[in-house]
């Protein structure tokens, strides 16, 4: 399997966004749990969303090899993350 010269700077920017997710979704969820506010419960489900998607872009990244089998559910995530925040921004 070929890898390009740059797969390092992927790999770095896929565990960055991974570590970043599961930071922001820790804090939001303890946030929700102290307040129980539906706002801050759509920003960290959109949070979670995130992780999901590093995580899946993390695993895609080692068993795949090929980025194209990771687009369509990456675009999936990604229309599901902005319909929440859009929710959390109207409620």
């Amino acid at each position: 399997m070929f890898r390009a010269p740059m797969a390092w700077l992927e790999n770095l920017a896929t565990a960055g966004l991974t570590v970043v997710a599961l930071g922001l979704t820790v804090i939001a969820v303890r946030a929700w749990l102290h307040r129980r506010s539906r706002k801050v419960g759509l920003l960290a489900l959109g949070f979670g969303l995130f992780l999901v998607k590093g995580v899946m872009l993390s695993v895609g990244l080692f068993w795949a090899g090929d980025w194209t089998a990771l687009l369509t559910p990456s675009l999936v995530i990604d229309l599901g993350i902005l319909g929440v925040f859009y929710g959390a921004v109207l409620s």
